[in-house]
């Protein structure tokens, strides 16, 4: 099978760089989205001092969880070939938590100005740009995993093996070559019918008196 370390040195310092690209992304967004929650939680005055220090974490926390998670149901879907480990809930929790991210942001922004400040329109746009450049940067991520899965010879999108075809009626199925005609001993194997036939003969011998014992053949 093939390994990461299989991959051309370019390659594997390019993955390498990308990934501590992202972390960096996400740090910086993670950090900006929590100044922008943590003012405007602080100005609608719902929680207290401590609650509104760790509110802003909730989002990009689950967030990061999500995305994390979906990348590896697609790994483990990839290794398991089972319809069972889908991405369905980290895909929307990672949808949700990020379209929060940006509407704080953004309404944060819109409050500091308002719609008659000509300077509101570009805070807001400003505002949602690092949850959106997160957003993206881990969506290359997840491109960059699906290509090594795919190199590996695992890809994450190869549908789950199908089951094996099912024999005719009477044929039975073998572990290793499938399916079998049937044969004249009712579709088993002549070894397994050889030895089916000696304990019946076998059997029907020993009830006969000593006398006729003798007279009983085997087969070879």
């Amino acid at each position: 099978m093939t390994k990461f370390r299989h991959l051309p040195a370019a390659g594997r310092a390019i993955i390498i760089v990308v990934a501590i690209g992202v972390l960096a992304i996400a740090i910086v967004a993670c950090a900006t989205s929590y100044n922008a929650i943590y003012r405007l939680v602080g100005q609608l005055g719902l929680y207290s001092y401590r609650i509104n220090q760790a509110f802003p974490l909730l989002l990009d926390a689950a967030f990061l969880v999500a995305e994390l998670a979906a990348i590896l149901g697609g790994i483990m879907r990839a290794v398991t070939h089972s319809d069972e480990v889908t991405a369905g809930w980290p895909g929307t929790a990672m949808l949700l938590c990020g379209l929060g991210t940006i509407g704080f942001n953004v309404g944060h922004a819109y409050l500091l100005g308002g719609r008659g400040d000509p300077l509101t329109v570009w805070r807001c746009v400003v505002a949602a740009l690092p949850p959106i450049l997160m957003m993206v940067s881990f969506q290359v991520l997840i491109a960059i995993v699906k290509w090594v899965m795919l190199h590996l010879g695992r890809p994450l999108t190869a549908p789950p093996p199908s089951p094996p075809p099912s024999c005719p009626t009477g044929w039975p199925r073998l572990a290793r070559t499938g399916c079998s005609r049937p044969t004249r001993s009712g579709g088993r194997c002549p070894a397994q019918a050889n030895k089916e036939f000696r304990r019946t003969d076998t059997a029907s011998c020993r009830s006969r008196p000593s006398a006729l014992r003798s007279k009983c053949t085997f087969p070879g």
